[in-house]
């Protein structure tokens, strides 16, 4: 049988890629919704503004949309604001914990950014290596001070490996570029960059303006003075080279390893920062940050509290409407219009229908997880009809099948096993503390104990309230649900091998 593609007459595959960073033409088919709007006029200000999302929600194919309009508008002779995407912590936070980043620390990072961003950018003209020659003395002075201080202070593998991930995401944004650019000649490029870095920065070493500016902004052991007036200057350099400013995304930080699996976590990271309100207060420089939702309740009260009220805010919200148009816009693509959306895909249009909606709640309204769900139902599809020879279209048992393995495969990566199989082991999709006293043998306490782990995972939520039993008008009791509809699937249908519930009694008698 042909593959799922020739099937259906696809140019390439409209579910294989996951992540908006590994395609590089989504914005001919991504469904823009109003907040993108929102977050494109914050970022030509520029100013300050956070769009919280669940993951998967379509975060960073707002922030990728909103990068290349406004490097389009640069290309159309518009004067907008730099854009510089600070979407890699790598370096802080590879060899060191997420409590020894500090806002210093973060600034350092932005400033190497920035000053990476304009020397690619500097690499990008015909006349490159003269562009920057041809500065006023007080500007070069300016530019050499912070490729110095924050560009070549950094080691070279270093900043090479930057280098060519900066460089990837430029080429998607630009629209006129140098032949190097557009073949991919990274080699070539880099060595203009450190032409121009190195040379220039060696050839006005001992200019007395230049030690000048650098001991305004760090001290002697390379301590930064003063936050606000870096970023200050940081938007001087990119005034000088004719941007209005500077429009930082901030992005992934709950992506690092050290981050991933906690939002408390990922919140601390960029602590530092929403904390000092005169950072995200420097004229000329907007902050736009594209945050996982389970980091706002962490910012909003504790330890880690912010001003958050002073702060523009946005929520990423899908409805079912969008989340149609986004799977139809995609298969139009993917097949040069030649399909019309899903309904050209399957036997009947009513099930099409009725089966969108199951894979709409299933895959918890995140576009992130659609594609991952279609994309498995696309290689169970292949599996099941290898031996075929003839066109097909897809079942309601395909579709069956297909949202089957997708919750077989994700679940246990989402959750942790013992979470998972306790609350697999009880068996309800609504239990109250006293259900699980029962199941476990649990006193009240180590019952809460339990549903707080589960809670705090997010594999359940408090529902409401329950009634006390057999109208005795006792006190009613909290009533808890399974939050994620995966689960529910995974326990409806027992997509799960019955030995896990084995090993969860197990390790809950050696806790006890």
């Amino acid at each position: 049988m042909p593959t799922f593609e020739e099937n259906f007459v696809f140019d390439g595959s409209p579910f294989e890629q996951y992540v908006a960073e590994n395609e590089p033409d989504i914005l001919d088919y991504a469904v823009v919704l109003p907040y993108f709007e929102v977050a494109k006029r914050r970022a030509l200000t520029p100013s300050t503004h956070i769009l919280f999302g669940a993951r998967g929600s379509g975060k960073s194919a707002t922030r990728l949309s909103t990068e290349r309009e406004l490097w389009r508008k640069h290309a159309d002779g518009d004067e907008v604001p730099l854009v510089v995407p600070l979407v890699d912590f790598s370096r802080l936070l590879d060899n060191g914990n997420v409590d020894d980043v500090t806002s210093d620390e973060l600034i350092k990072e932005l400033s190497f950014r920035v000053v990476e961003t304009l020397l690619l950018w500097v690499s990008d003209q015909d006349d490159a290596e003269d562009i920057v020659e041809l500065l006023e003395p007080d500007e070069l002075a300016l530019f050499l001070c912070l490729v110095r201080a924050f560009y070549l202070s950094v080691p070279e593998a270093n900043r090479r490996v930057s280098q060519r991930s900066a460089m990837t995401i430029l080429r998607q944004n630009w629209k006129s570029r140098t032949s190097n650019w557009v073949n991919r000649k990274w080699s070539v490029i880099a060595q203009m960059v450190g032409r121009v870095s190195s040379g220039l920065a060696e050839k006005h070493a001992n200019t007395g303006s230049l030690e000048a500016e650098i001991s305004i902004l760090l001290s002697e052991n390379g301590a930064i003075l003063s936050g606000t007036a870096v970023l200050a200057k940081l938007v001087e350099i990119a005034r000088v080279f004719g941007f209005s400013g500077i429009a930082v995304f901030v992005d992934k930080v709950d992506e690092h390893p050290k981050t991933q699996s906690s939002p408390e976590t990922s919140a601390h990271l960029i602590y530092p920062l929403l904390a000092h309100v005169q950072l995200m207060e420097v004229e000329g420089l907007g902050w736009q940050f594209f945050l996982w939702d389970r980091m706002r309740d962490h910012l909003t009260s504790g330890p880690l509290e912010v001003r958050l009220d002073k702060l523009a805010l946005s929520e990423v919200s899908w409805t079912p409407e969008f989340l149609r148009v986004m799977i139809d816009t995609r298969i139009r693509f993917f097949s040069s219009n030649r399909l019309n959306g899903f309904a050209d895909l399957v036997e009947d249009e009513d099930m099409a229908d009725e089966k969108i909606g199951q894979i709409l709640v299933l895959a918890v309204k995140s576009p992130r997880e659609i594609i991952r769900l279609l994309d498995t139902v696309a290689r169970e599809f292949d599996a099941t009809h290898a031996l075929s020879d003839n066109r097909l279209f897809i079942s309601e048992n395909d579709l069956d099948i297909g949202m089957d393995k997708y919750v077989s495969d994700v679940i246990w990566s989402l959750y942790d096993k013992d979470i998972l199989s306790q609350i697999l082991r009880l068996d309800k999709t609504t239990f109250i503390n006293k259900e699980v006293q029962q199941a476990f043998k649990f006193s009240a306490g180590g019952a809460t104990n339990r549903i707080v782990k589960w809670q705090d995972s997010g594999a359940i939520s408090l529902n409401g309230k329950r009634e006390a039993e057999g109208g005795a008008g006792g006190k009613p009791s909290n009533e808890y649900s399974i939050a994620d509809p995966r689960i529910e699937r995974l326990a409806s249908r027992r997509l799960y091998d019955e030995q896990v519930l084995t090993e969860a009694s197990i390790d809950l008698l050696q806790e006890l």
